[in-house]
């Protein structure tokens, strides 16, 4: 990544060390220095719709903090975009580790940029704070595992929370769209797993790469497979978008659901009437209907100018409060990315922006269970919250 592409939030710029792409990095923040919290986020490419909230809410919340967490150390952060390319994400984070001595790392954005730079954060020993649901990020048979904790809900809470509304219905065929990644092909898989158990049939999954711009085909097959109701598995607005207006022109006239990648603000506001009554999944409702901490949160983003997108914000901002505490768990001390995964097993009930409660552990590196989900309803442009 040259240096027009990597950006440092910093109150004082500084330029991190040599790079040494084959030796540990050995950074650590004596007792009274200024500790530096790496940023990988996806700001271009298809995964920009998260990673630049997510950048958002990182900046907001340490400007509230004055860069000082909530125990008074002083902290950097230093941002580098992945590009939603998970070749990328990999050389962000050993450039953040090697160059810039980060201590931490929140991101990257995307399941697939967690995979590919899971390996490095292991060899050169700084944990990931990863806010993606993506199953095989939390996967214990990882080598990586016990330096990935993550932010978000995993994939196999998020499908079940959506499959259980699903069956409040009469609902018993379910038609799946899969995106063509991991987080689309586990996602299929659980929705299979799931639906069973809860007197649900996964009857026909289709699927669309990302470039897709006319999905008519695979709405035909769901239609003729005679669904009963539609479950999205995307995280793609534009795929989205494109299903929905095949379905409407096709005849595919039944409710559909989708996970939380289109519970975005711009979505919301941008597709047509072809999405009134989408149920999709949401951690919150920060553009429309935030409650309790989330609205500070909103508050902090429109005092700085910014427009509430969605739980990008939230999964960001609470991957920031993650490092923050488990800095503040290690006062006096010198910090390593060694004692960072330490203090980050010990986290439980530390301040977030977000409902529920999140909790790590030596065993249980999935931060937070179902208590933040919501459903979330789109209509007339914006998103209802449901329950």
């Amino acid at each position: 990544m040259n240096k027009t592409t990597c950006k440092s939030w910093r109150r004082a710029a500084a330029v991190g060390a040599t790079l040494g792409a084959l030796a540990l990095p050995l950074a650590a923040a004596a007792a009274d220095a200024p500790v530096k919290i790496g940023t990988v986020l996806s700001l271009s490419g298809p995964a920009a719709v998260f990673g630049l909230p997510e950048r958002d809410a990182i900046n907001v919340v340490a400007k509230k903090l004055g860069f000082k967490s909530p125990g008074g150390r002083p902290f950097e952060l230093v941002l580098h975009d992945d590009k939603s390319n998970p070749t990328e994400a990999a050389r962000a984070v050993t450039q953040v580790i090697n160059n810039d001595k980060v201590v931490v790392v929140v991101g990257p954005s995307t399941g697939s940029g967690i995979l590919a730079a899971g390996p490095i954060a292991s060899r050169l020993k700084v944990p990931l704070i990863a806010p993606a649901g993506t199953m095989a990020v939390g996967d214990r048979k990882n080598e990586f595992w016990p330096w990935v904790f993550r932010m978000a809900i995993n994939d196999a809470t998020s499908i079940e929370f959506i499959l259980k509304d699903m069956a409040k219905s009469k609902a018993k065929k379910v038609g799946v769209l899969y995106q063509e990644d991991a987080y689309g092909k586990t996602g299929v898989d659980l929705a299979k797993e799931i639906a069973p158990k809860l007197g649900l049939e996964v009857v026909e999954t289709v699927s669309a790469p990302y470039s897709a711009t006319d999905l008519t085909a695979q709405a035909t097959r769901l239609r003729n497979a005679g669904v009963d109701t539609v479950f999205l598995q995307v995280s793609i607005a534009a795929l989205g978008t494109s299903f929905l207006k095949a379905a409407r022109q096709i005849g595919l006239d039944k409710p559909i659901y989708a996970n939380a990648g289109l519970a975005q603000r711009s979505f919301a506001e941008n597709v047509g009437p072809e999405a009134d009554g989408l149920r999709t999944l949401s951690i919150g409702n920060l553009p429309f209907e935030p409650i309790a901490e989330e609205k500070e949160l909103s508050d902090l983003l429109k005092a700085d100018g910014k427009v509430p997108q969605g739980w990008g914000e939230i999964v960001g901002a609470n991957g920031l409060l993650a490092a923050l505490a488990a800095i503040d768990a290690q006062a006096g001390k010198e910090i390593t990315g060694e004692s960072m995964r330490t203090a980050l097993e010990g986290l439980c009930g530390f301040r977030s922006y977000a409902r529920g409660k999140i909790c790590y552990s030596p065993d249980n590196h999935d931060g937070w269970d179902g208590s933040s989900l919501t459903i979330v309803e789109i209509r007339d442009k914006k998103m209802r919250t449901l329950d």
